[in-house]
């Protein structure tokens, strides 16, 4: 099952209607920026008036009218130009957050001047999207370039009509007559394989990012357990492998008994007690339960041998840089 996106880009107009009782003709608002996209003037107060008008966009409705006043001195004085589109994209919201101190504003203006690269900035979607960031600017770029990935595989024009489209999405699932309309509309979103692998990429990133294999079944010990556990034994097993390496110049072939006789032959040299040969044996029969159906471990099991396998390794890191 996947989702068609661009169909609800096809149905912007109806859910506006509905919700706002009119349409919008956003790709007008976009040709009357493009003398600011090709930079050949600078933003002005009667730009930003222009994009808040709510004979143009229903955008004031969330983010109010700007200051004209306030607005025109400071951009006579910053005297900001957006075009050409920089290399670096951030650099157009750095430049514009002096003047407008606010990712919404920002992003209503990025989006309108430059389609392509930006979309308007939007709470819900993010957490639909599962996008993070550790501020606001971050996450605002995080956000549009999610939104860029999206446009790609769904084959839409802008990273702005995709934003568009999701926020349809959105709408109509948020106003769905009944539960068994929004179920069915949420399954669709929820089958396609695509999303869920890029949400799973949103939420997993900065846990894979910020922590080794080890440190990550421990975090996931609770939630998944047999995750976890898995993850723990294939850390056990490099580590086994490694110390076999480093101790005896010799590979580990992953035959029955053998892990056991390095185990043996670790203790036997001196690289670790009786009582840590016999835990580490424990370890290991973890190990073949968890990675096969029959009688896994339980969660105290596994949080016991991913404490194990932190023990080991520590000690032995530091014999190693010793």
């Amino acid at each position: 099952m996947s989702l068609d996106l661009a169909a609800y880009l096809n149905r912007f107009g109806e859910v506006c209607q509905a919700k706002f009782g009119r349409t919008y003709n956003f790709p007008r608002v976009e040709k009357r920026c493009e003398l600011l996209r090709n930079g050949k003037t600078r933003l002005g107060s009667n730009d930003v008036v222009f994009l808040f008008d709510p004979n143009e966009t229903p955008l004031a409705r969330y983010w109010g009218q700007p200051d004209t006043k306030r607005l025109d001195k400071a951009l006579s004085k910053s005297r900001i130009f957006l075009g050409p589109l920089p290399e670096r994209h951030g650099d157009l919201v750095t430049k514009l957050l002096p003047t407008f101190h606010n990712i919404g504003q920002i992003s209503i203006i990025l989006r309108f001047v430059h389609p392509g690269t930006f979309a308007i900035f939007s709470t819900p979607l993010t957490n639909l999207l599962q996008v993070q960031g550790k501020d606001a600017t971050s996450l605002y770029l995080a956000y549009c370039e999610e939104l860029m990935k999206w446009q790609k595989h769904f084959k839409l024009r802008t990273v702005a009509e995709t934003e568009m489209a999701l926020w349809t999405f959105d709408q109509i699932v948020k106003k769905a007559d009944n539960s068994s309309k929004e179920c069915q509309l949420l399954r669709k979103f929820d089958g396609d394989i695509w999303i869920q692998r890029r949400r799973a990429a949103m939420v997993l990133r900065p846990f894979l990012r910020n922590n080794g294999p080890l440190e990550l079944a421990q975090i996931l010990v609770e939630e998944e357990p047999k995750l976890a556990g898995k993850i723990g034994a294939e850390e056990y097993e490099r580590l086994l492998r490694s110390a076999s390496q480093r101790y005896y110049r010799r590979g580990l072939v992953l035959k029955p008994g053998a892990a056991e006789f390095l185990l043996d032959q670790l203790e036997r040299d001196g690289h670790m007690s009786i009582s840590q040969k016999v835990d580490l044996r424990r370890v290991w029969e973890l190990r073949n339960r968890v990675v096969h159906p029959d009688a896994p471990p339980t969660v105290t099991e596994i949080e016991w041998m991913l404490e194990q396998i932190q023990n080991v390794r520590d000690q032995w890191d530091k014999q190693h840089t010793s």
